[in-house]
């Protein structure tokens, strides 16, 4: 069948084809290949370019010129201590033997608990391959600092168990290096909703457009999988005005964790994060509406001029375990800012428990005793018969009818009080003993670069009390912000 199909050399071939280069009979594919490291590179949505994996540089998919980059000098393994450096040969890796979480420490540090599962199951092994960071951020605030912040935040959580809360539990707190990636880069966002204007009895309706350029700067995120990516947005932002060069001296006497998780692996937390940046907007869009409903399903995000730099920066580190659960908290080394996430007290789960029970299909069996009575009754009239146990049955029968009934209404009642108290509580509590929201746009923006938003309604109707008048219109305005 591709040996009979006509060959034009003027237009592409489906699948990459080229057939006028290969031997008859064959398929052929064609792969681009990074001008950087000529490894083959694919084309990227979230950053509208050709995306090279191996060294990170972007590419226009038109002319190959370069757009971006999430370059990075990436480790190598290695198999002998003759690559490490002398400053790397000092130090030594501890492993949980439960998470396998690895640290970097120097040669007179150890660790009696992993600080990310909370196991005292560790090993101590040399170093495997070499460490270095390209910009660090030092440790500015100390121990007792860290544990006193978080002790006043921990007082701010509600409905905790018994004990929770106590200072003891702080003092085995880490200090920890965590890797982050550092991400500058250009953000273009379509925005959707539906905004409301009130003209006496009518209301214009518009489906509203808006697409925004700005740009963001520094904007961190942790290359840790084992701790909360939200645990470490909480505690943000930092000052990267105290940021330097990697020194090895700043790491003697803390521990440091290597990054698992590459920059091109994390384009879609990427992307969902500056959808949530770009969600600031929302604000200005509907300051121009008496009402505004945004669409988040229609958002869509891509980036530009993407530049990223790998950073160290000093966390104070706790895990804890409770009911079965592992909790982690943080407090940011260099400004203070603590958060976590806290467990909620067993009364709360006691009363989740109670309005299952009282959801339970069991509720029904009043139901059934309401066919077993008149069907009892039935026989007793048409039989002809006084039968003074048929008559005592159906008593038992009323009476326990009447009784579950009653438990019924019981039930019914603690059901919906215990549902509405129960939502309540959830809706404070769970809010609050949550991690806190991450920065938002005013943290990251470039404000040297210049924002643009541009609103479109591409259409509208009016809403009446009695019917609706539908009507077209093209409209918009423009915002250097």
């Amino acid at each position: 069948m591709w040996n009979a199909r006509p060959v034009n050399s003027d237009n592409p071939v489906p699948f990459g084809m080229n057939p006028g280069k290969k031997a008859e009979g064959q398929l052929g594919t064609e792969s681009f290949k990074c001008p950087s490291c000529a490894s083959n590179i694919f084309y990227q949505p979230e950053v509208k370019g050709m995306l090279c994996r191996n060294c990170g540089n972007i590419y226009n998919p038109s002319t190959m010129e370069k757009m971006g980059s999430l370059g990075y000098s990436a480790e190598r393994d290695y198999t002998g201590d003759n690559d490490i450096s002398e400053e790397d040969k000092k130090r030594h890796e501890i492993i949980c033997d439960s998470c396998g979480a690895t640290m970097i420490a120097d040669e007179h540090m150890m660790s009696t608990m992993c600080p990310f599962c909370g196991s005292p199951t560790l090993i101590t092994g040399r170093m495997t391959r070499e460490f270095k960071p390209d910009y660090i951020i030092p440790f500015k605030i100390d121990k007792m600092t860290a544990e006193e912040n978080m002790y006043q935040w921990l007082k701010t959580r509600k409905m905790t168990p018994r004990g929770f809360k106590s200072r003891s539990r702080l003092t085995k707190m880490t200090p920890l290096y965590v890797p982050f990636w550092i991400l500058d880069c250009g953000v273009n966002t379509d925005l959707y909703g539906v905004g409301k204007r009130h003209k006496g009895d009518k209301t214009e309706v518009h489906s509203v457009r808006a697409t925004t350029k700005y740009f963001v700067k520094g904007v961190p995120f942790d290359a840790s999988l084992r701790i909360a990516n939200k645990l470490m947005e909480a505690i943000e932002p930092f000052d990267y005005s105290e940021m330097v060069k990697f020194d090895n001296k700043y790491l003697q006497g803390f521990f440091a964790d290597r990054y698992d998780q590459r920059p091109t692996e994390l384009m879609d937390r990427f992307i969902k994060r500056m959808d949530r940046i770009s969600m600031d907007m929302t604000d200005t869009i509907a300051s121009k509406y008496d009402e505004y409903e945004p669409d988040t399903l229609k958002t869509f995000t891509w980036m530009s001029d993407l530049t990223i730099k790998y950073c160290l920066l000093p966390v104070w580190f706790l895990t804890v375990e409770s009911g079965g659960s592992t909790y982690q908290f943080a407090v940011n080394g260099q400004t203070g800012e603590a958060s976590g996430q806290v467990p909620t007290t067993e009364a709360v789960d006691k009363l989740d428990a109670l309005v299952r029970f009282t959801n339970n299909k069991w509720r029904k069996i009043p139901l059934i005793g309401a066919f077993i009575a008149p069907a009892i009754l039935f026989v007793i009239t048409f039989s002809g018969t006084s039968d003074r146990f048929l008559y005592a049955v159906f008593l038992t029968v009323c009476v326990i009818e009447l009784l579950l009934i009653a438990i019924n209404i019981a039930l019914s009642v603690i059901r919906s009080v215990g549902e509405r108290t129960s939502r309540k509580i959830h809706d404070t509590v769970d809010v609050v003993n949550d991690f806190d929201k991450a920065p938002g746009m005013d943290s990251y923006l470039d404000t040297t670069r210049g924002t643009k938003l541009s609103v479109d309604e591409y259409n509208f109707r009016f809403e009446l009390e009695q019917n609706d008048n539908m009507a077209r219109g093209d409209n918009g305005f423009t915002v250097d912000l």
